[in-house]
C-alpha cells in the first residue's frame, strides 16, 4: 500500500524515489491499465503530439503562443524541466501548483496500489504523463501540445490519439534505446503516427524521412514535408531578432519575425504555423494571421540560446546532442563569428560526447569541463580526456567552473554553456541570482 503524501516536498520525494528505482522503462501496458482505471482522461481533450530529436520544446513554444494569442486555453506537457518540476504541466503559462500536484498524486494513489500489486509498477515519467491527463480533464482547455520524453513508439505519452503529430527532426541519439541508424530512430519516432491523422515533419535525410513516409501511408496519415509542402524564404538577422517569410503551396506570410535565435528556429516556427493550418482547415480552431504574427514574436524558450548577461555575453543553449551543437555552433558563427567564444560544457554519459567535444573545439577560444551529481551525468575528467583542445580546462564543482571562466575571459568575449539541459537546470539560477 502506497501512503498518501501529506506535502510537496513528500511528492517530489516520491518521484525521486521512482526515478532511482525504476528509471527507464519503456511500453504502454502500464499507462494504458492505469489510464483505464481513471475513465481515460486523454481521451477527453484535443491533442496535437509532438516528437523529434530537437526542436520538440522551441515548436511546441510557438505553437502554444500562436494559439493563446488567438484565444484559445492551451495546455502543456513537456519534459525535461529546466528549473521546476511543475513546468511540465501548464495551462497556459501558468504551472500547476504544488497543492494540485500534491492532490493528484493523492487521488492517483488508490490506482497505482491496485495495478501495482501485480508488479506493474509505472516510473516517474510515466506518474507525471498521468498527472498532466488527470490535469487537464479537471481544466479543460482547448487543446492540450504534448511533447514525447524520449522516442515515440513505446514513450509514455503515446497512449493518446491525436489530432495532429509533428515530427521536428531526427539525428543519432539514445542508440542504445532507439536504433543504431537514422532510419531506426525514425521508425521510433513515427510511432506518434496514428490512423487518420495528419503529420508535419521537418526531417531532412532520405534515409530519416522514408520511415516516417512509410508510417504515414500505413496509417492513412496525409503528410506535410517541410521543403515540399511548405518553406522558409528571405531570411533576415537583426540583433535580437530572425525575420523571415513563410511559404506554402496555398498561401504565403511575410515579414514575420521571432525572438528565438537561430536557422533552426525558423524551421519549428514554420512546423508551428503549418500545424495551425492544418487545425484550421481539418478541425475549426480559426487561427488568424495576426494571431500567428504575435504569436511567433512571443515565444520564447528558455535554455535555447538564451543570453542570460551582457558583460560579458552569456549563452545558455540546450544542445544535448551532435545535432544540437551544430545549431548551436552555426549560430554562434552568425550572431559572433568575429568573437572569441568560450565553453563550460557538461554532458550525460548516453550522448555521443566525443563527437560533441570534437565539433565545440574548432569554434572554442577554450573549454571547461564539468559535471554536475546527476548519476547520468558523465565526469568531467571523462570529458576532458577526450579532448586535444590547447585551451582545456578541468573544473568538477560547476558553480567554480563558471566563476573561473568568468574570471579568465574579457568583456568583449562569449560564453556559452551547453551539452546538458539537466546541467543548465542548475547553472541558470546560478548565474541569474549572482549577478
Amino acid at each position: 500500500m502506497i501512503g498518501l503524501i501529506h506535502s510537496y516536498e513528500e511528492a517530489l520525494e516520491f518521484f525521486n524515489d521512482r526515478a532511482v528505482k525504476l528509471g527507464m522503462d519503456f511500453g504502454l501496458e502500464r499507462m494504458e491499465l492505469v489510464l483505464g482505471r481513471l475513465g481515460n482522461p486523454e481521451k477527453k481533450i484535443p491533442m496535437v503530439h509532438i516528437a523529434g530529436s530537437n526542436g520538440k520544446g522551441s515548436t511546441l513554444a510557438f505553437l502554444k503562443e500562436i494559439l493563446m494569442a488567438q484565444g484559445y486555453k492551451v495546455a502543456s506537457f513537456t519534459s525535461p524541466y529546466l528549473e521546476n518540476p511543475n513546468e511540465q504541466i501548464q495551462i497556459g503559462h501558468e504551472m500547476i501548483t504544488d497543492e494540485e500536484l500534491v492532490d493528484l498524486v493523492n487521488e492517483l494513489i488508490p490506482v497505482l496500489t491496485e495495478i501495482e500489486s501485480d508488479r506493474n509498477f509505472l516510473t516517474s515519467f510515466e506518474v507525471y504523463t498521468v498527472l498532466a491527463f488527470m490535469y487537464f480533464e479537471k481544466k479543460r482547455p482547448s487543446i492540450a501540445l504534448i511533447e514525447t520524453g524520449l522516442g515515440g513508439r513505446l514513450d509514455s505519452t503515446n497512449v493518446i490519439h491525436p489530432l495532429l503529430a509533428i515530427i521536428t527532426s531526427i539525428s543519432l541519439e539514445h542508440t542504445q534505446l532507439l536504433g543504431d541508424t537514422l532510419a531506426e530512430i525514425a521508425a521510433e519516432k513515427a510511432g506518434i503516427i496514428k490512423e487518420g491523422i495528419s503529420v508535419i515533419t521537418a526531417v531532412e535525410s532520405l534515409e530519416a524521412l522514408q520511415p516516417i513516409m512509410d508510417k504515414a501511408a500505413q496509417s492513412h496519415a496525409e503528410l506535410f514535408h517541410m521543403g515540399k509542402d511548405f518553406w522558409v524564404e528571405n531570411r533576415v538577422l537583426e540583433t535580437s531578432w530572425e525575420f523571415f517569410d513563410f511559404q506554402s503551396k496555398a498561401f504565403r506570410y511575410s515579414g514575420l519575425r521571432i525572438n528565438m535565435l537561430g536557422r533552426h528556429q525558423l524551421s519549428n516556427a514554420s512546423l508551428a504555423i503549418q500545424a495551425c493550418t492544418l487545425l484550421e482547415r481539418k478541425y475549426g480552431f480559426m487561427v488568424k494571421e495576426e494571431s500567428i504574427r504575435s504569436g511567433l514574436a512571443n515565444a520564447k524558450w528558455k535554455g535555447r540560446f538564451e543570453q542570460i548577461s551582457t558583460d560579458p555575453v552569456i549563452i545558455l543553449d540546450g544542445a544535448h546532442n551532435v545535432s544540437g551543437i551544430k545549431a548551436l555552433l552555426q549560430t554562434i558563427e552568425e550572431r559572433f563569428g568575429d568573437k572569441n567564444v568560450h565553453f563550460i560544457f557538461a554532458a550525460l554519459k548516453d550522448k555521443d560526447y566525443p563527437q560533441m567535444i570534437r565539433a565545440i573545439e574548432k569554434k572554442a577560444a577554450s573549454i571547461t569541463f564539468t559535471q554536475t551529481a546527476m548519476d547520468r551525468m558523465n565526469e568531467a575528467r571523462e570529458l576532458y580526456k577526450m579532448s586535444e583542445h590547447e585551451q582545456k580546462y578541468i573544473e568538477v564543482n560547476w558553480q567554480e567552473a563558471i566563476k573561473r571562466t568568468c574570471g579568465r575571459i574579457t568583456g568583449e568575449d562569449v560564453l556559452i554553456i551547453t551539452g546538458s539541459l539537466y546541467f543548465l537546470a542548475e547553472a541558470r539560477p546560478f548565474i541569474i541570482n549572482s549577478r
